[in-house]
């Protein structure tokens, strides 16, 4: 079944581009109603726009948190979508705000993306983290989005090998290789099996990573 997705960035978006080519390639059973960044200089924008998709900026500046997330939802209101897409989205979202996506199971219909085999390493700066830390294995995160930050339940983690000669460069970029490839097959297995929430999160061969 395809699903209706509406997708929040503040950047360059590549998670969000790496979603939309796979729908262009047939590869992800999803429409994106509309992209909204809260940066109007993010690159997403045009990025987004050149897929066909309706995007808009609401910019946050001069706003408080309560207004800014009100003008998200006026513009959420506008389009019928099953679930919220979070893909590089640089702002903590309050629990009012997640109360509008609440799912009768009990969770909220927000998903998020995190550079790092969650609960290690959660906050904005994983990836520089991890790699100070020395890890010789981490990862990417797929999940619920709750009350707390990078926090909720887990649809799926992939592993990666920090390598012996790995820059921070290097070992940030082959994170995103998996960010890219891992997101747009949870969305697919969602549209395909509706959500799982297991203890281990979505079972790894219903997760077909494309190369």
């Amino acid at each position: 079944m395809s699903i209706r997705i509406a997708i929040l960035v503040s950047g360059r978006g590549s998670n969000m581009e790496s979603i939309l080519r796979a729908i262009k390639d047939g590869q992800l059973d999803a429409k994106v109603e509309v992209v909204i960044a809260n940066n109007p200089a993010a690159l997403a924008l045009p990025t987004s726009r050149k897929y066909g998709v309706h995007a808009i900026a609401i910019d946050n500046q001069g706003l408080s948190r309560a207004e800014h997330e009100k003008r998200v939802l006026d513009e959420l209101s506008l389009h019928n979508i099953d679930w919220l897409v979070l893909a590089g989205y640089m702002r903590i979202l309050t629990t009012d705000f997640l109360q509008h996506f609440k799912h009768q199971d009990g969770y909220f219909r927000v998903i998020n993306i995190h550079p790092s085999l969650l609960p290690a390493f959660p906050g904005a700066n994983a990836y520089d983290d991890a790699f100070k830390y020395g890890v010789r294995v981490s990862g990417i995160t797929i999940h619920l989005a709750d009350e707390k930050v990078d926090h909720g339940p887990i649809l799926a983690q992939q592993s990666f090998a920090r390598l012996e000669d790995d820059s921070l460069e290097s070992f940030k970029e082959r994170g995103l290789a998996v960010e890219h490839k891992l997101y747009p097959a949870v969305l697919q297995s969602i549209a395909k099996h509706g959500i799982q929430l297991l203890p281990g999160g979505l079972k790894q061969e219903e997760i077909v990573l494309s190369d």
